[in-house]
């Protein structure tokens, strides 16, 4: 039994010993990149105008946010989706049964979130 218990505690000391370096990894990570992004900050003049043509685009229709790992959050309202799914489709009037679902809808709506890298 203390032969299993010593192995375990080993095995403990080094996932410990492992999660606390990659831990230190990442944070060093971290400073780097915030180096390099403040590095290309002030040399940038005009990165790819059709990304800025997507994001315009996605800004008019949902709520841009951004997290730590600089991954661009676009919220949007289940009726802009509808609204969407319907001009793809190529009709502007909702259908019987799309017209039904919006109606029975609750009142708080929940938003779905799209990540664009």
């Amino acid at each position: 039994m203390t032969n299993r218990v010593d192995e375990l505690e080993g095995q403990i000391a080094e996932l410990r010993a492992a999660v606390n370096g990659l831990t230190e990894e990442l944070v060093e990570t971290k400073a780097r990149v915030k180096e390099l992004e403040g590095e290309a900050e002030p040399t940038e003049v005009d990165p790819e105008p059709e990304a800025d043509d997507a994001e315009s685009e996605s800004s008019s229709t949902g709520t841009r946010t951004q997290n730590d790992d600089h991954v661009m959050v676009v919220e949007h309202d289940r009726d802009d989706i509808g609204h969407a799914t319907e001009t793809v489709e190529g009709s502007d009037e909702p259908t019987e049964s799309e017209s039904e679902d919006t109606t029975d809808e609750e009142p708080d709506l929940e938003t779905d979130d799209i990540i664009v890298a």
